[in-house]
């Protein structure tokens, strides 16, 4: 049996708003060890994502974050003890997006439809 919820998002400031607030509950189940970096990857940082997000015309910094979440598998095996300086940047440079991109006004409707 398959479960679908269908997101509905209908502008590009909508898209980007969701996508950092998604990635900031991921780095945030990933610093509280509730998550592996295996498990982010399916959900979101995948090139597929970023193929996906890039034909949308989303913002390239939004992307890029997105890219640095595909690398972490690769930060834990070669150089481990840099994982959690990677970890805090895309969060740190998630929340500087999030503040940068205007909210809707008035605030958009409901994701879940």
């Amino acid at each position: 049996m398959c479960m679908k919820l269908n997101i509905c998002l209908k502008t590009k400031e909508e898209i980007e708003r969701f996508i950092l607030i998604v990635n900031m509950g991921l780095i945030a189940a990933l610093k509280e060890g509730v998550i592996s970096i295996r498990e982010a990857e399916r959900h979101l940082y995948t090139p597929y994502s970023v193929k996906k997000l890039e034909n949308l015309g989303i913002n390239e910094d939004v992307i890029m974050l997105l890219r640095l979440g595909c690398e972490l598998e690769d930060v834990e095996s070669l150089i481990p003890d840099k994982l959690k300086k990677s970890i805090n940047k895309i969060s740190d440079e998630a929340i500087k997006l999030l503040h940068s991109i205007p909210k809707p006004d008035p605030p958009s409707k409901k994701w879940i439809d």
